[in-house]
C-alpha cells in the first residue's frame, strides 16, 4: 500500500509541476524569439533606408557590400527586391517563391508590419523571414528580405528547457522524499499497526492492542473497534477456559470418590457377571479421569501466552527418542532416528518435547508393531508456516510408523478433539492428545501434517520455522 500511495503521490506531484513549468517554458521561448526578432527588424530597417537611396539612384555598390558583409557575418540570406518583386541585391540565391518567403514580401509590398514568428523550439529547423517595406516619401519602393537560422535562438530555448527540467526533477524529488514519504509513512502507521495487531490476534496473542491516538479520526476510530473486539474475544476465550479448567478440575474429586466407592463394591459382588462389570466400570472411570487431565493440559496450554524461541532440534530428539527407548523394547518394536547435528527451530517452551511424546505414544499403540522412524530435515519454507525463521525455511520432524495408516476420509479428521478411528476404539486413549499436539504447535507458528507413508503406514510431520542454531560455548 506504501508503494502505491508513492506512486499517486508522486503522480500528482508531477502533473503539477509540469503544469507550472509549461507555462514558464513557453515564456522563456517566446522571450528569446522576440529578442531575436526585435534585431531582426533593426538590421531590416537599416538595410530599407539603405535600400531605399539605392533604389532611387540606382547604385547599388554599397548596399550589396553591406548586404554581403552582413550575410557572411550572420550567416543569413539577404535579398532586396524592387515594387515589381524583381530581385535587385541578393549575395545569395532566394527563392521568392517558398511560402513563408513569399507571404512575407507581400505583406511587405502592401506596406503591412512584419508578423512576429511562433516559438521556435529545439527541434523546430524553419528559419526565421523577415520583410521590411522599403519607402521614399510614404511610396513603397521594394522590400529587404531577411532570412536567418534560428540555431542560437534554439540553442538558448533548449538551455532553458534542461534547466527547467532538471528544476523540476529536483523539486519533485525534494518533495517526495521530503513531504509525500514522511506523510505516507504518517498515514498508513495506524494501518501497519492494526495489520500487525491482526496478525497477533490471528495467531492467538488476544492481549495485543493497538494505539488509539495515532493517525486520522477514521483509523482511529477503527483502532477503537479493534482494541473493543479484541477485549470481547479475549474475555470470551477467558470465559471459556476457566470454565474447561474450573469444570475438569472439580469433577476430579467426585469421580476420585466415584472410582473409590465402585472399588470397594467388590467384595459385596458375588456373581462372576457382576465383578467383569465392575472392572469394566472401574476403567471408564480411568478413562473418564485421563478425558479430565486432558481437558486441564489442552486449557492450560490455551492460557499459556509464552514467546517462541530457539529450540535444539537435534537434543530435544535424540533426548525424547532415547526415553522412549525402553517402552518400545518391552513391546519388541524397532525404534530408529536419523538426526543431523545442529538442527534449530523457533518454538514454544516444551512444544516440540509434549508433540514427540504424543507422537510416539500413538506410533506404538496404532503403528501394529511395525518399525517406527523418527527423522529431522529442512525443507523450504511455504505460506503454511508462518513467517519467522531467519534462515527463510522450516523444520521438519516426522513420526513414519508402517502400520494400517488412515484412510483419507479418518486423515480429513484425525486432530479433532476427541476424535478416534472406529477400528482403535479398543485401544487406550481420549482422542485430545493429537489435537492438543496440533493446537501447541501451531500456536508456535508451525503445522502438523499427517499424510500416509509409503508404502503404507502414517507419517506425522511438524514443520516449525527455522532458526539460528545456538551459539557454541566456548572451551
Amino acid at each position: 500500500m506504501r508503494r502505491r500511495l508513492l506512486v499517486i503521490v508522486f503522480a500528482l506531484v508531477a502533473g503539477l509541476i509540469v503544469a507550472l513549468s509549461l507555462p514558464l517554458v513557453r515564456a522563456t521561448a517566446e522571450r528569446t524569439v522576440q529578442r531575436s526578432f526585435i534585431g531582426r527588424v533593426e538590421d531590416g530597417a537599416w538595410f530599407a533606408d539603405m535600400a531605399a537611396t539605392a533604389l532611387e539612384s540606382g547604385r547599388t555598390g554599397r548596399l550589396e557590400a553591406a548586404a554581403d558583409r552582413y550575410t557572411a557575418l550572420y550567416d543569413s540570406r539577404v535579398a532586396v527586391v524592387d515594387a515589381d518583386s524583381k530581385i535587385v541585391v541578393a549575395p545569395r540565391p532566394l527563392d521568392l517563391e517558398e511560402p513563408q518567403v513569399r507571404s512575407a514580401l507581400l505583406r511587405a509590398l502592401a506596406d503591412r508590419p512584419a508578423l512576429q514568428p511562433s516559438v521556435v523550439w529545439p527541434w523546430d529547423d524553419r528559419p526565421f523571414v523577415l520583410a521590411e517595406p522599403v519607402k521614399r516619401d510614404g511610396r513603397v519602393l521594394g522590400a529587404v528580405l531577411i532570412v536567418s537560422p534560428t540555431d542560437r535562438a534554439r540553442s538558448e530555448v533548449a538551455d532553458h528547457v534542461t534547466l527547467v527540467v532538471l528544476g523540476s526533477l529536483a523539486a519533485l524529488a525534494a518533495v517526495v522524499i521530503a513531504v509525500a514519504a514522511p506523510v505516507v509513512r504518517w498515514v498508513l502507521r495506524p494501518v501497519h499497526e492494526l495489520d500487525r495487531a491482526t496478525h497477533e490476534v490471528a495467531l492467538g496473542r488476544l492481549k495485543t492492542r493497538v494505539s488509539e491516538r495515532v493517525g486520522a479520526p477514521e483509523l482511529r476510530r477503527l483502532a477503537n473497534s479493534f482494541n473493543a473486539m479484541a477485549d470481547s474475544m479475549h474475555a470470551s476465550q477467558e470465559q471459556q477456559r476457566a470454565f474447561v479448567a474450573q469444570a475438569s478440575h472439580q469433577l476430579r474429586n467426585p469421580l476420585t470418590a466415584l472410582r473409590l466407592r465402585v472399588e470397594n463394591l467388590e467384595e459385596f459382588v458375588n456373581d462372576p457377571r457382576g465383578l467383569h462389570e465392575l472392572h469394566f466400570a472401574v476403567e471408564e472411570t480411568d478413562r473418564f479421569g485421563e478425558i479430565l487431565d486432558g481437558l486441564l493440559r489442552m486449557a492450560r496450554a490455551e492460557a499459556s501466552e509464552a514467546e517462541r524461541r530457539p529450540v535444539d532440534v537435534t537434543a530435544v530428539v535424540v533426548h525424547r527418542v532415547d526415553a522412549w527407548r525402553t517402552a518400545y523394547e518391552a513391546e519388541g518394536v524397532p525404534l530408529t532416528m536419523r538426526v543431523p547435528d545442529g538442527v534449530s527451530a523457533l518454538s514454544l517452551p516444551d512444544c516440540l518435547d509434549h508433540a514427540l511424546d504424543t507422537l510416539l505414544d500413538n506410533a506404538l499403540k496404532f503403528g501394529d508393531g511395525t518399525p517406527v522412524d523418527v527423522s529431522v530435515t529442512r525443507a523450504p519454507a511455504d505460506d503454511a508456516v508462518a513467517p519467522g525463521g531467519q534462515d527463510d525455511g522450516v523444520v521438519e520432524v516426522t513420526v513414519r510408523d508402517g502400520g494400517s495408516g488412515l484412510t483419507a476420509e479418518e486423515l480429513a479428521q484425525a486432530g479433532g478433539r476427541f476424535w478416534r478411528s472406529t477400528r482403535h476404539q479398543n485401544v487406550r486413549g481420549t482422542g485430545l492428545g493429537l489435537a492438543l499436539t496440533r493446537m501447541v504447535v501451531e500456536a508456535g507458528g508451525g503445522e502438523l501434517r499427517l499424510a500416509a507413508a509409503e508404502p503404507r503406514g502414517l507419517a506425522a510431520t511438524m514443520r516449525l520455522p527455522s532458526a539460528p542454531p545456538p551459539p557454541v560455548a566456548a572451551p
